[in-house]
């Protein structure tokens, strides 16, 4: 793999939700996310369904990472994965072990689906993985919309405030969220900077802006999105 061990573990892990391939390979299917949260590995549907896939039992970056595995599954019958991440030159090679098929009724059927299902998921992983240097960075711009206007003062203190918290939260444990707060010289106003893995995603970060935050879905606040060019770094 075009990528150090280091950076290899974090793409598996932090950035997951970015190539795994939800339409595919999910319970809830496309639409929703998947992240390594709270020491699991946590689906979410587009509709806010939660489906853990398994339970972390090893976390020792940049070397290996192991979990129980029992997407769709009772989690009292789980098989398990490690992922291991080992240099090799300049490159990583990465290596993933499945075990624990006598969790099936049909072990050798279960084997033969993920015989073919893994290396479809794999690939993707590596696409990512070699592109994890390259990043699309948006700025978004809040501001109070018609719902936040009529409800008149109190706009931080309003419940619905939660909800554009929680599509912050949900950007930060994705790995995208570089920075966000509120505007010092516009009341009400706030900006939020996202800088999502790999070029030309600017689509993927105005789905995000407008259909995963709810406070925008209902007419709480407006965003607009902006593209940023990126020049220089610390």
């Amino acid at each position: 793999m075009q990528a150090g061990p280091q950076e290899a573990f974090e793409v598996f892990t932090a950035r997951i939700g970015d190539w795994w391939p939800l339409a595919t390979h999910s319970v809830h299917g496309a639409g929703g996310s998947v992240a390594f949260a709270g020491g699991e590995i946590v689906e979410r549907s587009a509709a806010g369904e939660v489906s853990v896939w398994g339970t972390v039992t090893r976390w020792d970056p940049p070397a290996a990472v192991t979990f129980t595995w029992h997407p769709g599954r009772s989690a009292d019958r789980p098989t398990e994965v490690t992922v291991s991440f080992a240099a090799a030159g300049e490159q990583t090679l990465v290596t993933l072990e499945h075990t624990g098929w006598e969790a099936y009724d049909d072990p050798a059927a279960a084997r033969a689906e993920y015989g073919h299902g893994w290396p479809a998921v794999l690939d993707r992983y590596r696409d990512a993985a070699g592109a994890a240097g390259e990043a699309t960075w948006v700025a978004l711009m809040h501001r109070p919309g018609p719902d936040a206007l009529a409800a008149g003062s109190g706009l931080f203190a309003d419940p619905r405030f939660r909800e554009h918290a929680a599509f912050l939260a949900r950007m930060r444990e994705r790995g995208y969220l570089v920075a966000a707060g509120p505007l010092a010289d516009e009341d009400a106003a706030g900006m939020t900077v996202l800088r999502l893995p790999g070029l030309d995603r600017i689509g993927e970060a105005t789905r995000l802006a407008n259909e995963e935050d709810a406070s925008v879905v209902s007419g709480f606040f407006t965003v607009q999105v902006r593209p940023w060019q990126v020049m220089l770094q610390a």
